[in-house]
C-alpha cells in the first residue's frame, strides 16, 4: 500500500535536503512498528566516496548544537521532531561537486563507534498465544520496560530506554551519485522507514546488541533495529509499497501466507516509478525460520533476510517491478529478486549460492 514519507527539509547553499520520516518461529514472537523511536542525531554528512567507499569529501548538513547524545535525541517518527530539527539547522554550505553518500551520526565526536549510547522506544504489540497485550513503560517497577496492558488499551506505550544500545554511523549509499552546482538547487530527500524493526520473544538475552532483557534469556524482552535510511534525489515525496513475503521451496501453490517471515518496502517516484528498495526479516508466531538462522524450515523457510542490509544492485523493470539484490558479498544465501512488481504477486526468489524459492508478495498497511 502506497503511503508518503514524512520530510525534514534544510536550507542549504547549494542544495535543498529534506527528511522524510525466526521450522516456525517461536510461540510468543512478534514483531511490531514503535510509536516512538528516539534516536542521538549528532551529525548528518553528505559525502563523495571512493571505489572503497572511503570519503574523498564531506559536506557536515546538520550538527547537533550539544555536546552529548542525551541532548541530541530525535523521535524520528515524529513529524514535528523532524521539524524541529531543520528550524535548528540554520544554513549549510554545500561545496559544488559530485556526492553519493548520506550519514547519520548517532556518536558524539571522539566517541568510538559501538560505545553505549542513549535510545528510547515506545510501542505496543498483542501475543495472541497468551491472550495478552503488552505495552513499553517507563515506570521502575518493570525492570525490563514492558508492562502488561488491556487489549483495548490505545496509549501506544510510553518512552522505555533500549537494552544494549551502541551509538554508530549509518551510512547510505544513493542509488546514483548526483552533482550540486552553483546553478541549480538540488533536492535531497532521505527516507526513514520504522516500520516493524521492534520485535520482543519470550526468550529475550540482554546480552544482545538492540535487545533489553534478562541476561539468562529467561523472560520476555524487547528488540530494536536500526531503522531504514534511504536518501534519493529529485524526490521529495516519494511512495512507499510495502510488503510481507512467503515462501515455498518447490511449488508456489503450497506457499501458506501466514509463515510469511520478510518485509520489503519498495520506493518509488511520483510517476510511480521503483526507485530503491529495502529488506529486513518479519517475526511472527507463525513465521517460518529463513535460511539466515541456523536452523530453518526447509520446506517455508526462504532465503536469508539481513537486517539493514544495503542492496547492492538496483534497476527498473520493462513491467514495472523492480529488480534488486540483498546482503553483501558473503552473502551467499541472501535474495535476489529479478522482477518484484508492486502488487500483489507470486514468482522466484534465487540466491547466490542456494537453491531458487517461490514466493508470495502481498501488500500490508504501514
Amino acid at each position: 500500500m502506497k503511503r508518503t514519507a514524512n520530510r525534514l527539509a534544510f536550507a542549504l547553499s547549494a542544495a535543498l535536503f529534506s527528511w522524510a520520516s525466526l521450522g516456525s518461529a517461536l510461540t510468543g514472537e512478534v514483531s511490531f512498528t514503535p510509536t516512538g523511536l528516539k534516536l542521538s542525531v549528532m551529525r548528518i554528512v553528505l559525502s563523495q566516496t571512493d571505489e572503497n567507499g572511503t570519503p574523498v569529501a564531506q559536506a557536515v548538513l546538520y550538527t547537533c548544537p550539544h555536546d552529548t547524545e542525551e541532548e541530541c535525541l530525535v523521535d524520528v517518527t515524529d513529524q514535528a521532531a523532524l521539524d524541529a530539527l531543520a528550524a535548528a539547522a540554520g544554513e549549510a554550505e554545500v561545496n559544488v561537486g559530485t556526492y553519493d553518500t548520506v550519514s547519520l551520526e548517532m556518536c558524539a565526536a571522539g566517541k568510538p563507534g559501538g560505545e553505549p549510547a542513549p535510545g528510547f522506544v515506545r510501542g505496543s504489540f498483542t501475543v495472541d498465544s497468551e491472550s495478552k497485550t503488552y505495552a513499553t513503560t517507563a515506570s521502575e517497577d518493570a525492570p525490563l520496560g514492558l508492562v502488561e496492558v488491556a487489549a483495548d488499551d490505545a496509549s501506544g506505550g510510553e518512552f522505555t530506554a533500549i537494552g544494549n544500545w551502541g551509538c554508530s554511523t549509518k551510512s547510505v549509499h544513493l542509488p546514483s551519485s548526483f552533482d550540486v552546482t552553483e546553478e541549480t538547487p538540488t533536492d535531497l530527500t532521505v527516507v526513514v522507514d520504522a516500520s516493524l524493526i521492534a520485535f520482543s520473544t519470550p526468550n529475550v538475552s540482554g546480552g544482545m546488541g538492540g535487545c533489553r532483557g534478562e541476561n539468562n534469556g529467561s523472560a520476555r524482552g524487547i528488540c530494536v533495529s536500526y531503522p531504514s535510511v534511504v536518501p534519493l534525489v529529485g524526490e521529495d515525496e516519494p511512495s512507499l509499497d510495502r510488503f510481507l513475503v512467503a515462501h515455498h521451496h518447490t511449488d508456489a501453490t503450497e506457499i501458506d501466507d501466514s509463515k510469511a517471515n520478510a518485509y520489503v518496502v519498495v520506493l518509488s517516484d511520483a510517476d510511480g516509478v521503483p526507485l530503491t528498495a529495502f529488506v529486513r526479516p518479519y517475526y511472527s508466531e507463525s513465521s517460518a525460520q529463513t535460511s539466515s538462522q541456523m536452523s530453518y524450515d526447509m520446506t517455508y523457510g526462504g532465503p536469508g533476510y539481513f537486517g539493514e542490509t544495503l542492496i547492492s544492485s538496483i534497476s527498473a523493470t520493462s513491467d514495472g517491478g523492480i529488480a534488486f539484490t540483498t546482503g553483501g558479498s558473503l552473502d551467499g544465501n541472501s535474495a535476489i529478486f529479478d522482477d518484484f512488481l508492486l502488487h500483489d504477486h507470486t514468482g522466484v526468489v534465487t540466491t547466490r549460492d542456494e537453491d531458487p524459492w517461490q514466493y508470495h508478495a502481498f501488500p500490508i498497511l504501514p
